[in-house]
């Protein structure tokens, strides 16, 4: 249960951030509104935008996005990191066909905004609009290679935030003029934020390391009609539980490096964190979406693939293009494509043996909220997931990973 004074808290400790950097909002500034509605995130980003007076114009359908910004022209920008990647992917894809624009791109993300970056990049400015004056990303991980990019390109502030449904979105953000990467910022105006131990686990609140906890003004009131689950998550001192693990840098910000939640260990005694390795291996431009889950008696992780179906189609040239989805997904030769493209993956982000996946099942069909695997902010329904595909996830361990995409 969310009141109006906890979207306003969250809202006001965001502007108040902004407004210290001296980042201000006449009336005639737009934003564009195209995340779910459903979502904290884009909840109180509106409601930012209409303290401040800002024009706002939603975008009807995802898919026609390019346009509305090309018209709209926004000031502000607020995005997930899925976006920035897809944006990011295939303008990097485009790059290295030409030796000549590999080189300038490389030339102008080696230093700061100038001459260069702005006639090399000029392009990516116009797909936003060309009038962007602050971006923030948020819901998810954005990876520091995508995020530098980005803030040479646009040569804009980019903020990245954490938050909760339950803290009103409100958590950490970080400050204008940070440059630096891999952290999440420091605690937002209007929130207390604190590390506690984590039972079973090495991360103990001492060496700066624990679940994250947040008290304030933003956060809920409570499951409604559920006073236990309620309790699991907020104590009687008004803090809340998020399940995430993090630890403070030392110029003081924040950064999450697991989760207690949906947390599972294999034989050895190692933990996954799959939320933190899908966030990963969803940087495939051959995956749409992405279940990653692991069985106690193993030493490995293993995964349930949806491809991208478009990326496919163009890509993969040992199809007939009439040839049906389903049937796309059980040919032996695109997954091992696929599959070698998450191992490139963890080589790049140097996953641990046991964070590599050793097998995967490619599955025709979107997770959804009709068919019971996405919620409506669009997170995989974890339970629901492991139940639908416990029998496939079994047998990936017990076949060879050439074989597996034969499974039904």
């Amino acid at each position: 249960m969310l009141s109006h004074e906890n979207l306003l808290a969250t809202a006001k400790g965001h502007l108040m951030r902004l407004d210290k950097a001296n980042i201000k909002s006449p009336l005639t500034d737009r934003h564009c509104s195209f995340l779910p509605m459903a979502h904290i995130y884009e909840r109180f980003i509106l409601l930012q935008a209409l303290l401040r007076g800002t024009q706002l114009v939603f975008c009807s359908a995802p898919e026609k996005l390019p346009n509305y910004l090309s018209i709209v022209k926004p000031s502000q920008v607020s995005v997930v990191p899925r976006v920035l990647n897809k944006v990011y992917d295939a303008i990097m894809t485009e790059v290295n066909k030409s030796k000549i624009k590999k080189f300038l791109v490389q030339q102008a993300l080696r230093e700061q905004p100038s001459f260069l970056s702005h006639f090399a990049f000029r392009k990516v400015k116009n797909l936003f609009g060309n009038e962007v004056k602050v971006m923030i990303t948020g819901a998810a991980p954005i990876t520091p290679d995508v995020m530098h990019f980005f803030r040479i390109a646009l040569n804009i502030p980019i903020m990245e935030g954490y938050g909760q449904t339950e803290s009103a979105g409100a958590g950490t953000s970080t400050h204008p003029t940070d440059m630096s990467y891999g952290t999440i910022g420091s605690p937002v105006p209007v929130v207390e934020i604190k590390l506690i131990d984590v039972p079973g686990t090495t991360y103990r609140s001492e060496m700066n390391q624990g679940e994250v906890c947040i008290r304030g003004p933003s956060v809920f009131k409570g499951y409604y009609g559920d006073e236990a689950k309620t309790m699991e998550v907020l104590d009687k001192d008004g803090w809340l539980h998020t399940g995430d693990v993090g630890e403070w840098a030392s110029n003081g910000a924040l950064r999450i490096i697991d989760r207690t939640k949906h947390i599972f260990k294999l034989c050895q005694g190692k933990y996954i964190a799959p939320e933190r390795l899908e966030d990963i291996y969803i940087r495939s431009r051959w995956v749409a979406q992405i279940f990653i889950d692991g069985i106690s008696t193993e030493t490995t992780v293993v995964a349930i693939v949806i491809p991208d179906e478009e990326y496919v189609r163009k890509n993969f040239q040992s199809i007939a293009t009439e040839t049906a989805f389903a049937d796309l997904c059980k040919n032996e030769k695109l997954k091992e494509i696929i599959l070698s493209d998450l191992k490139r993956l963890s080589e790049k982000y140097k996953l641990k043996t046991y964070q590599t996946l050793s097998n995967i099942y490619l599955h025709p069909e979107l997770f959804s909220q009709n068919n019971g695997l996405l919620t409506v902010t669009l997170k995989t329904r974890r339970a629901n997931a492991r139940k639908h595909f416990q029998s496939i996830i079994k047998s990936l361990y017990q076949v060879d990973p050439t074989t597996a995409s034969r499974v039904s």
